[in-house]
């Protein structure tokens, strides 16, 4: 038989579910106001409501998500994304070229930052090689998970279980690898099925704003970074060539211009690259390792780079002044 305190807590717990399915509140709202409300009701006290927080598996995720941002902001997530993944040539090569390292970097970083640091790549990759990302995204997602279930760091569930299984008398917890064994073969098995399957369940929805979106032109120039990764590489090599919607028009080589650039065209260090096309396409190249945007640009204000910011400004319906002209 349930006592009043049972019951109470299935109803937060039920309630905290519904509001995490019906509305798009942060979890971690959700789920801190679940646990304020148990504290409030004395069915919890304030140090068993704190206990979670001095967990070695939360300190280990927290960790983990800084690792995830250094390696996306040292340019690893750039090189994932133009030399590991590639250029598949169907959606199957795609998932695959994506799924299989997903699944290895899971399986020593915490799944959730894996994912966190993955996606814009993906997104990125997905565009440049016209690949819906509708088609990559639960790839990755699965990859992530079950790649997880190989070590005891891969997901947050092991590092708990494992500190659980710590607390007890005699117990001297999980070894890196002891779930490999499991873990390995499930991979191999989520791996096929996603590939076969998804032609079925995970059709092409690009979207009409995808198809049809317009392209607002865009001129900014970069410049190769003396000693970086793209020095004595081809245009083509370098990965620019497949930039959604921008163009490079020219390159200004120590005064000398270079028109209608070959994509076998080698880069040199302090090369002025100019490109043009879609202005959300900038980012792709603020993204690439070894390219930086000029300070002194020809085309733009006589301003410094850290002075200047692209911003796209979106009128919402209930503004006051619509209708009205800009003067």
């Amino acid at each position: 038989m349930l006592g009043p305190d049972a019951i109470a807590t299935l109803l937060v717990i039920a309630g905290c579910f519904s509001l995490l399915i019906t509305t798009r509140l942060p979890a971690d709202m959700v789920l801190l106001a679940g646990v304020a409300v148990l504290v409030f009701a004395n069915i919890l006290t304030p140090s068993e409501a704190l206990a979670g927080a001095a967990s070695e598996g939360l300190a280990t995720v927290a960790v983990l998500f800084v690792v995830a941002q250094a390696l996306s902001d040292t340019g690893v997530v750039s090189w994932i994304s133009y030399n590991l993944l590639g250029r598949p040539k169907n959606v199957a090569s795609a998932q695959l070229r994506l799924m299989a390292p997903v699944a290895v970097f899971s399986s020593v970083l915490n799944n959730t930052p894996v994912v966190a640091m993955m996606v814009p790549a993906v997104r990125d990759w997905a565009r440049r090689n016209n690949i819906s990302s509708s088609q990559l995204m639960i790839p990755l997602s699965y990859a992530a998970i079950i790649g997880g279930t190989c070590t005891v760091v891969g997901t947050s569930t092991n590092l708990v279980v494992n500190d659980m299984l710590k607390r007890q008398p005699g117990v001297d917890g999980l070894a890196l690898f002891d779930l490999a064994w499991v873990g390995i073969p499930c991979t191999l098995v989520v791996l096929g099925l996603t590939i076969a399957t998804s032609r079925w369940l995970l059709p092409d929805r690009k979207g009409e704003a995808q198809r049809f979106e317009d392209a607002r032109q865009y001129v900014v120039e970069m410049l190769v970074e003396p000693g970086s990764p793209l020095v004595g590489k081809s245009i083509e090599n370098a990965g620019l060539r497949q930039l959604p919607g921008m163009f490079l028009i020219e390159i200004d080589r120590k005064g000398r211009i270079l028109t209608a650039v070959s994509p076998r065209e080698t880069l040199e260090g302090d090369d002025r690259l100019i490109f043009a096309g879609d202005v959300r396409s900038v980012v792709d190249l603020k993204n690439i390792h070894g390219l930086r945007v000029a300070d002194d640009q020809v085309f733009k204000l006589d301003t410094r780079q850290s002075a200047r910011s692209l911003v796209e400004v979106v009128i919402s319906p209930n503004f006051p002044f619509v209708g009205k002209s800009v003067r």
